[in-house]
């Protein structure tokens, strides 16, 4: 097991994808966080949500961004790495069939796609644990709505944090500005939530 774990760390490294897995980490999760917190507070405009909507409209969303994320990822990377091998092919003379670098360009293939698919279906998936466990009467309806809206904005500053931290910022600010962003999009929405109500 610790020489597959090996052995896999050392294909990403050769393929160069720690760098854009944390890109497709971050870009992702934030539209998975987004994208719940649209649903969320576009069917609140209406008046109170019926959990079962929440969650049925949050599952289609994480399923069609983790398909999305998957194959677009898997297909777009395994295009690139499919012209850099030729690239290096050429510039070698020789057949890399059997070479590492092939494995390793496979590897990072299905990695950037694990990697894009499930990180906006995770991000969509988390803000809906309130509305599961209002549905099976584990916690109020009322408190469904913040719970969830916290959930995201929590993410958004994790998302953040996790930015500073790679770019070695303040991880403090570099959360809040993200957090930023989160709340500014909720204001907006509720506000035009408001004139669509009217």
């Amino acid at each position: 097991m610790l020489s597959r774990i090996r052995r896999l760390r050392e294909y990403l490294r050769i393929a160069g994808v720690a760098s854009i897995s944390r890109r497709y980490f971050v870009i992702n999760s934030f539209d998975g966080a987004m994208t719940m917190l649209g649903i969320l507070l576009g069917a609140s405009a209406t008046g109170p949500v019926d959990p079962k909507f929440v969650i049925g409209a949050g599952l289609g969303a994480s399923f069609a961004m983790g398909v999305s994320g998957l194959s677009g990822a898997y297909l777009t990377e395994q295009a690139e790495r499919a012209r850099r091998l030729r690239g290096l092919k050429r510039a070698m003379l020789s057949d890399l069939r059997r070479s590492i670098h092939v494995k390793a360009a496979s590897v990072a293939s299905v990695w950037a796609a694990l990697v894009d698919g499930f990180s906006p279906a995770i991000a969509a998936a988390v803000p809906m644990i309130p509305y599961a466990l209002a549905l099976f009467g584990i916690v109020p309806g009322w408190s469904a709505f913040p719970a969830s809206i916290l959930l995201i904005l929590a993410i958004l500053f994790i998302l953040g944090a996790f930015l500073g931290k790679i770019s070695r910022e303040n991880m403090l600010a570099a959360g809040l500005r993200m957090l930023a962003v989160g709340i500014c999009t909720a204001v907006v929405l509720m506000v035009l939530g408001s004139f669509g109500v009217r």
